[in-house]
């Protein structure tokens, strides 16, 4: 795109019209050291164009290479750091009128609490700065606690406190639901129906139970009446909420759990090519949209005689609660591991580094993940090459990962034919899965 972005080159900036104290401390002290000052400088000035609305008029390059002083190219790249860590996301289209125009869509940066709990993005910060200044870094983001074993939580909950009209809330039910719809990422779950039902244990969810809810939903693939029981139960007593942990508890004691058996709807992005797939990859894809990762799991499990551990659900459970790619591409992930390269069990930090990867390269089906290991042999970092004589001498620090993150222990490959022989059984299996 570098060749056809000019100084006079229309674009429109969307996104938050502010950052908060704790993305710009995020911003200047975990990604400028990474990304460079220019980026950063780049990414501010772009915040800077966005109005209350949520986006910025029309305005020409001209205006962003004088507010940033740099050139035309520098800027290119500066915007490509940007994009490879996730903080721009940019689109381009054309008009018979203007010719080319950009699209700019920003993403808040992480806030720190975040930013350290992803090892891919902490390990790029201590391999830029160093073990001691990371180590200052984490100190200084790190949560302030205080010990409680020895004080009481006279903290009251919201039934002490306020006065709740079932009758009058009960009343304003479908304005309130067709608000929630506004904000909800559309799924095949009705969380209409799994409000009236939650509404029948008289349950009032927090914004934050209703978002883990979602994650559950989507590891286990529960329907919306069971989801209600669980919730239900796992309310029971309680004095602060849910118990997330009683709750989890409660549905792994179920051998299996229910898979919806509502159908995809077929997308522009899933009507790619089948012809280079065979009968075992196709069938696999196409459980891979409707089964739950749990399932999956447990599915490729049982065919390799093994069994899923508790720390490879939690690490499920994490993943999904990233928003960061579909359950579909999720389960071709664990496939990838489980059965491409023949592992025993899901290392967190490969899990994490090929979530980061096919995040980054925009990957959301099935068969573009398939499609992308083999293109690439799912190479996360590529190997550095020798820098040109030209480039300025000295130390240069290189941006690869450290082997435990790259690959997991004993990576090795299942023979051709073994591997076609458990793709035919897993997918005979989850067919069976999907039909229930």
């Amino acid at each position: 795109m570098a060749e056809e972005l000019k100084p006079s080159t229309f674009y429109t900036v969307y996104g938050e019209p502010q950052l908060d104290q704790s993305q710009q401390d995020a911003l200047l002290y975990l990604y400028q050291p990474i990304i460079g000052s220019t980026a950063s400088s780049l990414y501010l000035t772009l915040v800077s164009d966005i109005t209350l609305e949520g986006k910025s008029p029309s305005l020409m390059h001209t205006d962003l290479l004088a507010a940033i002083d740099i050139g035309l190219m520098n800027l290119v790249k500066a915007r490509e750091r940007l994009e490879g860590i996730g903080l721009l996301e940019s689109y381009q289209q054309t008009d018979h009128e203007i010719g080319l125009s950009l699209i700019y869509q920003l993403r808040s940066p992480l806030v720190p609490s975040k930013f350290f709990q992803d090892p891919l993005m902490s390990y790029l910060l201590l391999d830029k700065i160093g073990k001691g200044r990371y180590e200052r870094l984490v100190e200084r983001f790190k949560p302030k606690t205080f010990a409680k074993d020895t004080i009481k939580n006279i903290t009251k909950r919201f039934r002490d406190v306020y006065r709740l009209d079932e009758q009058a809330f009960s009343s304003q039910s479908e304005t309130l639901e067709d608000t929630q719809e506004t904000f909800t990422t559309k799924t095949d779950f009705d969380w209409s129906l799994f409000a009236q039902q939650v509404k029948r244990f008289n349950l009032v969810l927090s914004v934050e139970e209703r978002e883990k809810l979602q994650t559950f939903q989507t590891l286990y693939g529960l329907n919306e009446l069971d989801l209600a029981e669980y919730v239900a139960k796992a309310a029971a007593g309680e004095k602060n909420g849910l118990n997330f942990k009683y709750l989890r508890q409660l549905i792994n004691k179920e051998k299996r759990p229910n898979v919806s058996v509502k159908k995809e709807t077929a997308s522009k992005e899933t009507a790619e090519s089948t012809a280079t797939f065979s009968a075992q990859e196709l069938e696999i894809i196409t459980q891979s949209k409707k089964i739950a990762p749990v399932t999956f799991l447990r599915a490729i499990k049982r065919e390799k005689g093994g069994f899923e551990t508790n720390t490879e659900v939690r690490l499920l459970e994490d993943l999904i609660g990233r928003n960061l790619l579909p359950k579909s591409v999720i389960n071709i992930i664990i496939n990838y591991i489980l059965v491409i390269k023949d592992q025993a069990v899901i290392n967190a930090n490969y899990l994490h580094a090929i979530a980061n990867d096919w995040a980054q390269k925009k990957i959301t089906t099935p068969e573009g993940a398939i499609a992308h290991v083999r293109e690439n042999s799912q190479q996360l970092v590529k190997t550095q090459t020798n820098r040109p004589t030209y480039q300025k001498r000295g130390t240069v620090r290189k941006e690869t990962l450290p082997e435990h993150i790259k690959q997991p222990p004993k990576e090795t490959r299942l023979a051709p034919e073994k591997e076609a022989e458990l793709n035919r059984k897993l997918a005979q299996y989850l067919s069976k899965e999907g039909d229930d």
